[in-house]
């Protein structure tokens, strides 16, 4: 019976775990939903805010007046990338699959991979933390335990700081390293450029009408570009919370699953011992009748 007894408490820790587990599962599913309405609605605005600087930059490319801006000339005149600011975008909770190990084996491979100093690292998620303390790298900012609502403030405040120092010749260009959201079953490890942005990845549609720049092209330029450097970190950060939650969400439900299978397999073991204890008690009934 004590074997009984022992597998009876293990049923009943395995369904306490896949209580829980459930119930991460379905908390996960409200945060993705949340997560990937943010993401949707910020996708046009980004779009469209990426057709307006092509088709800006396109018009200075095409014309022969000189750009005097320094953020303006970062677009059209990339240096070359001798000091680089990376941001590592990871999550502050574990239990997501391997959300957190492949997108900080691919920051791993890009810092060594590349051929520019690391000038600045920020952190956002303290998996990003423990990743950048562990391989002794120094980091300049962390954003830990950051909500839905607080991304814009991260991305203007990381935005603006990598402008500033571009200007100043500080860095020579700014990397974010996170997952993309293909869907909930999928995240892509992703290692973007935001600045300076490479104009001639995607040629702008061509324009029935021409557009009106006032006062400037290059004041309309230079005031485009700090937006256009904001919004872009701001959909990475979008990407990676919705990828977050849609591999916690894929990893609670697996977990689940696999609870359901123990309890099974548990389930079945016990009865087997309980069969094999009657029918021992059954064949001493038999025995001691017959003698």
């Amino acid at each position: 019976m004590a074997g009984l007894q022992d597998i009876r408490r293990r049923i009943r820790s395995v369904k306490n775990t896949q209580q829980v587990t459930k119930a991460m599962k379905m908390i996960s599913a409200v945060k993705l939903r949340k997560s990937k309405e943010r993401l949707l609605a910020l996708r046009p605005y980004a779009d469209k805010m990426t057709e307006v600087v092509r088709t800006v930059v396109t018009s200075f490319q095409e014309g022969s007046d000189p750009v005097q801006s320094p953020i303006a000339q970062a677009f059209l005149a990339p240096r070359e990338e001798k000091r680089m600011r990376l941001v590592v975008i990871a999550s502050d909770k574990g239990l997501c699959g391997g959300f957190n190990a492949n997108v900080l084996r691919q920051a791993t491979q890009f810092v060594h991979g590349s051929e520019g100093e690391l000038a600045y690292l920020d952190v956002v998620g303290k998996r990003a933390l423990e990743w950048a303390r562990k391989n002794g790298y120094t980091v300049d900012q962390e954003f830990l335990g950051v909500s839905l609502p607080s991304f814009a403030e991260v991305a203007e405040k990381i935005s603006a700081q990598a402008a500033d120092q571009y200007e100043r010749g500080e860095i020579d260009a700014l990397y974010v390293v996170y997952n993309h959201f293909a869907s909930a079953l999928t995240q892509i490890p992703t290692v973007l450029r935001i600045f300076p942005m490479d104009i001639d990845a995607q040629e702008p549609a061509p324009a029935e009408v021409p557009p009106l720049l006032e006062p400037s092209p290059e004041a309309v330029l230079s005031a485009l570009l700090p937006r256009f450097i904001e919004t872009t970190f701001l959909h990475t950060l979008l990407e990676s919370s919705a990828s977050e939650h849609g591999a916690r969400m894929a990893a609670m439900d697996k977990a689940s699953s696999n609870a359901e299978d123990m309890i099974a397999r548990l389930t079945l073991h016990m009865n087997k011992i309980r069969q094999a204890s009657i029918t021992n008690q059954i064949i001493e009934i038999v025995s001691g009748a017959n003698a």
